[in-house]
């Protein structure tokens, strides 16, 4: 009997710390949480209704994930970065992403998916959902990456887009912005539809080139 209120009380705890994952993450996203912005554990655990013990848990994870900095005796702020961090994460990101592509399995990943995710970022830049726009893009991205069996290198690459989506979400919600990577998403679906890794590798690598440029250009710009 024992033994059973346990695990339940372990599943309940690990559900409360996915819950506060994913709103902690969506107000950093928002930016309800500004980069450098301390972080309350007791006034994040009244607002989602939990306990301090998930809230506690879901930080430490976001700082793991480098979402968060994390002092001693100051506790946990919303991460901030230069120009030269995001230069750096998205070197990272090129090179993990062209692993995983080398790797993939192209035949199993669902191209009908990845053209209703494609519809469903056109729809919310014409409806301005930047937010839903942002979901959708990691997701259609991440459909290809998924089809790779290096899972450490997924984890670590999903690491480093949690850390650089307030900054995509920041600069690149401009009209003419999402349509030329609605554009660029084309591209890569057809590379996809193709089974074509070579051109898929290139396709990303240009779309990837292109988002760094303007994020840290702009970024660049208002440390001045």
């Amino acid at each position: 009997m024992s033994e059973d209120t346990g695990a339940v009380g372990t599943k309940s705890v690990g559900s409360g710390v996915d819950k506060c994952l994913a709103e902690i993450r969506a107000m950093v996203l928002s930016g309800e949480l500004l980069p450098g912005q301390k972080v309350q554990q007791g006034m994040l655990a009244e607002m989602l209704g939990v306990s301090r013990i998930p809230v506690r848990e879901a930080l430490s994870r976001l700082h793991s994930e480098g979402v968060l900095d994390h002092k001693p005796n100051t506790g946990y702020t919303v991460a901030r970065f230069n120009s030269e961090d995001l230069a750096e994460i998205y070197l990272m990101r090129r090179l993990l992403e062209t692993e995983l592509v080398k790797s993939a399995d192209l035949d199993s990943v669902d191209a009908a998916a990845m053209e209703r995710l494609h519809d469903g970022m056109a729809a919310a830049a014409r409806e301005e959902q930047p937010d839903e726009f942002q979901r959708l893009n990691r997701d259609f991205h991440f459909a290809i990456f998924d089809a790779s069996p290096l899972a450490v290198v997924r984890q670590e690459l999903r690491r480093l887009w949690y850390m650089s989506d307030f900054y995509r979400s920041m600069y690149l919600y401009e009209p003419e912005i999402t349509e030329r990577l609605v554009a660029e998403h084309k591209a890569i679906l057809s590379a996809v539809k193709n089974r074509d890794r070579k051109q898929l590798i290139k396709e990303l690598d240009g779309h990837r080139a292109g988002t760094e440029q303007i994020v840290v250009r702009r970024l660049g710009r208002r440390r001045r």
